[in-house]
C-alpha cells in the first residue's frame, strides 16, 4: 500500500482517520475560517438560517475587511457599516478592519491564523495561499463557511495530487511569479488540474523565501486546483515564531507516496514571463511582448503585495523616473506590510520615481476599487487574473506579470526585460 502526500496526511489527521485516498467524501476539523467585508454579511446570514446563534469559536472565525475599505462610495459605506454592526455583534476577537487591515489572505498568513498541518478555509478564492505555511487552504461558498463557523467542521473530498519538482538556481529578476505564469503556460486550462492538490517541492522551492511561496499556492486555484501546499521546513518554522505560539503538525509526504502525475521543471528554462489579455492561459516569455505600450502599472493584491515585491520594485526604480505616460499604483498587502516597507526605504524610492500608494486593500483587482481600469487602458498588473472586465472596462486589456517586469517597463512606457536594464 503506497503511503500518503502531504495534502492526504493532512485530510487524515484533521478527521480521525489513519489514512484517506483521493475520492473519499470525508469530514473535518476546521482550524480557521475566514470570511471579509464583501461576502461576510451573507455568510453571518447562512449561519442564522442554520438556527445557529453564535460561532464555533469566536478566537477561530477571523473576520476582515478588505474590498471595501476605504469606502469609496456610499453604497461600500453602507455595507461596511453593517458588516461591522455584524462582527461586533459576535464579538469576533480577531477582526482586521480600517487601520489594522489588509487583504484577508495576508493577514490570515502574517498574523499566524494559519498553521502547518492544519485546514483552514475562506469566502474568497484565493484561500489557496494558506498553503504556503503547509496548511491545507481551500476556498469555500457562504453557506459551507456557515457550516464551518457553526460546528467547526466541514465535508471534503479527497483530492488527487499533482507534484511539481522545481529544480535550480532562482536567476536573477525572475520570481515565484513567473514560476506561476510559467506552470500555467504549462498545463492551461484544460481540466486537467480541476480539485487536485498542487505540491511543489524541489530544492528551488527551498530557497524560496515565504513571500514567493505564498505568490505560487496563490495562484493554484486559477489553475482549477483544490489547493496548494509546500511542505514545512526551516523557513516555515523562522517565519512562524514570532506569529504564533500554537503547536503545529510538521507534516511531510511519504517518499513512496503516489501522485496522479509528476512534473519537473529547471529553473534554467524560466524567465521573466508575461500572461496577455484575456486568459491567464495565454502564457509567452517576455520576448514576444517586449515592446507593447501600456499606460497603467499595478502591483498589489494577495499575489504580489508583500515586502520582498516592493523590495524587488525599489532596487529598479531606486533614482529613476516612471514614464510619463504610464500611472503607477502600488498597494501593500497590509498594514504591517506598508509600516515595514516604509521603514525600509522601499516606499519612499517609489514615490520618488512617481509612484502612487494606496493603503491596503484588494484595490482594483477585483474592479471594485481604487485604481479600476477605464476604456482602453493598457494595464501591466502584478495581479492574478487578467480577464476581460477583471480590474474594472470590459474594453481595457490586462497584461500580467511579475512586481519585477512591472516596475521595469514602467521606466519605459512598455513592455521592458528588467535583465536588460
Amino acid at each position: 500500500m503506497p503511503g500518503m502526500t502531504i495534502t492526504e496526511k493532512i485530510i487524515a489527521l484533521n478527521s480521525g482517520r489513519k489514512r484517506v485516498v483521493p475520492g473519499e467524501l470525508v469530514w473535518v476539523n476546521v482550524h480557521t475560517v475566514m470570511t471579509m467585508d464583501y461576502l461576510g454579511a451573507q455568510t453571518f446570514a447562512k449561519l442564522h438560517e442554520l438556527g445557529v446563534e453564535d460561532v464555533f469559536d469566536r478566537n477561530r472565525v477571523i473576520c476582515v475587511s478588505d474590498h471595501l475599505v476605504p469606502p469609496p462610495n456610499e453604497k461600500f459605506a453602507t455595507m461596511l457599516n453593517e458588516w461591522r454592526r455584524i462582527v461586533r455583534s459576535h464579538h469576533i476577537t480577531h477582526f482586521y478592519d480600517l487601520g489594522n487591515q489588509g487583504i484577508a489572505h495576508q493577514i490570515m498568513v502574517e498574523k499566524g491564523h494559519v498553521l502547518p498541518g492544519r485546514i483552514s478555509v475562506g469566502t474568497d478564492s484565493h484561500a489557496n495561499t494558506y498553503g504556503a505555511v503547509g496548511a491545507l487552504g481551500n476556498a469555500v461558498g457562504v453557506t459551507d463557511a456557515a457550516v464551518a463557523m457553526a460546528i467547526g467542521k466541514l465535508w471534503m473530498r479527497v483530492p488527487e495530487s499533482v507534484k511539481f519538482i522545481v529544480r535550480g538556481e532562482w536567476p536573477p529578476y525572475v520570481m515565484a511569479k513567473d514560476l506561476s505564469l510559467h506552470v500555467m503556460g504549462m498545463m492551461h486550462w484544460n481540466g486537467h488540474l480541476i480539485y487536485k492538490a498542487i505540491e511543489y517541492t524541489g530544492d528551488a522551492i527551498s530557497r524560496l523565501g515565504m513571500a514567493g511561496r505564498m505568490t505560487l499556492c496563490n495562484m493554484t486555484v486559477d489553475l482549477g486546483a483544490k489547493n496548494g501546499i509546500i511542505a514545512p521546513d526551516a523557513i516555515t518554522r523562522k517565519y512562524l515564531r514570532s506569529r504564533t505560539e500554537e503547536k503545529y503538525l510538521n507534516v511531510q509526504s511519504d517518499p513512496d507516496a503516489a501522485y496522479e502525475q509528476v512534473y519537473e521543471i529547471d529553473l534554467r528554462q524560466v524567465g521573466p514571463t508575461v500572461s496577455r489579455p484575456h486568459r491567464l492561459d495565454d502564457v509567452v516569455p517576455i520576448e514576444a511582448v517586449e515592446g507593447i505600450p501600456f499606460n497603467k502599472a499595478f502591483v498589489g493584491t494577495c499575489t504580489n503585495g508583500r515586502v520582498e515585491d516592493l523590495e524587488m520594485m525599489a532596487r529598479i526604480l531606486r533614482g529613476k523616473r516612471i514614464h510619463p505616460d504610464v500611472n503607477m499604483l502600488v498597494v501593500p498587502a497590509s498594514q504591517a506590510v506598508y509600516l515595514e516597507a516604509m521603514k525600509k526605504g522601499y516606499l519612499a524610492i517609489l514615490v520618488e520615481a512617481g509612484a502612487a500608494i494606496d493603503t491596503p486593500s484588494c484595490a482594483a483587482c477585483a474592479g471594485i476599487h481604487t485604481g479600476v481600469a477605464g476604456d482602453g487602458d493598457v494595464v501591466l498588473s502584478a495581479g492574478n487574473r487578467n480577464m476581460q472586465g477583471r480590474m474594472g472596462s470590459k474594453k481595457a486589456e490586462i497584461y500580467l506579470t511579475s512586481p519585477a517586469v512591472v516596475a521595469a517597463s514602467a521606466l519605459f512606457g512598455k513592455i521592458t526585460d528588467p535583465r536588460k536594464l
